[in-house]
């Protein structure tokens, strides 16, 4: 649904924190990423590429080919943000899967999560973008163990009835699987899942919050919604504009509301292949075909509504949109 390519700084923490009493130290873990120990600041975020880096440069620091399994390990609920708050307390196991499915992007935007049902078995397949480069492996491996925190949490045991299937050959290090999954891993398949007994996958949470689930989940949106007005800055125009239609708003003042310059808001849109001009358009010319379709609202009067001081005006850039005018648009609809 969505690609932000970035993370928040939480994930290199851990590993920081981790290989500190192993005499690593930051400035080797970051070499060529362009970060700083102290540039790591709670709420930063770094992009997919800088975490590529850093999870290569602490596999070769420490010649140890089983990292993915180790930083998975010290990954905890609270190591995910709302997203892992939300999980943790949901109602049920396939709740809490459902979390990582819908918000999986607000933070580890390179990994998609789909669930299934197949004759008794729940499946949760795990798919990768293809940005992760020699480090796949290792964020298969610590993603696999997240979810393994996450269902264990709420069976309140080890899922020792699931199966793991990945995607590539065994590793030189498979033996160190059996050390940190508490089920049979089967390499060489199709896909990354785990399956786990259909009867499991309604399993209520006993340790569920229901206050922390909502303000978790509300968290959860509310990031969502952060990110996509971010990302996707024609979106906010464009929901900007419906909620003004009275308003003739410029671009000037558009770019005033959401606190940016009006070269930043053309560059932008350029990026996104469109233009401040034409999301407008699109704005009043939806607007206005609802309003003919579903209404019989005099066309001098949805003038003034568009917020156009002479219904010529109005008439003339709506058959600039149609190519037709709005009583023939009318008749036809």
């Amino acid at each position: 649904m969505f690609n932000f390519q970035k993370l928040p700084v939480s994930y290199i923490q851990i590993a920081l924190r981790a290989l500190a009493n192993e005499g690593v130290s930051a400035e080797q873990i970051l070499t060529g990423t362009q970060l700083t120990a102290s540039s790591l600041s709670d709420g930063a975020y770094i992009s997919v590429d800088q975490f590529v880096n850093v999870i290569l440069n602490t596999r070769k620091v420490t010649n140890n080919p089983a990292i993915g399994l180790l930083l998975g390990s010290l990954l905890h609920p609270s190591t995910h943000g709302h997203m892992g708050w939300a999980a943790i307390n949901s109602p049920a196991l396939s709740d809490a899967i459902t979390i990582f499915q819908t918000y999986s992007f607000i933070r580890t935007p390179f990994i998609l999560y789909r669930t299934s049902v197949q004759k008794d078995q729940y499946i949760i397949r795990l798919t990768l973008t293809e940005n992760l480069k020699d480090a796949h492996s290792l964020f298969v491996e610590a993603m696999l163990m997240l979810l393994q925190h996450i269902i264990e949490f709420i069976l309140g045991r080890p899922m020792s009835e699931a199966k793991l299937y990945i995607n590539s050959s065994a590793p030189s290090y498979k033996a160190s699987y059996s050390a940190y999954f508490h089920c049979p891993v089967y390499f060489d398949s199709d896909h990354i899942e785990i399956h786990l007994p259909l009867a499991l996958k309604d399993t209520i949470n006993p340790n569920a919050d229901s206050h922390m689930y909502q303000l978790a989940l509300e968290q959860c949106q509310e990031a969502a919604h952060q990110l996509q007005r971010e990302q996707d800055i024609s979106t906010e125009i464009y929901d900007y504009l419906s909620s003004n239609l009275g308003t003739p708003l410029s671009l000037e003042q558009t770019a005033q509301h959401l606190n940016l310059s009006t070269r930043t808001v053309i560059r932008k849109l350029k990026q996104q292949h469109t233009s401040f001009q034409a999301i407008k358009d699109n704005v009043y010319a939806f607007q206005a075909s609802k309003y003919l379709r579903r209404s019989s609202i005099s066309v001098d009067t949805l003038s003034v509504i568009f917020g156009y001081s002479d219904p010529a005006n109005f008439r003339r850039s709506f058959k600039r949109w149609f190519g037709v005018s709005p009583q023939q648009y009318r008749n036809k609809a």
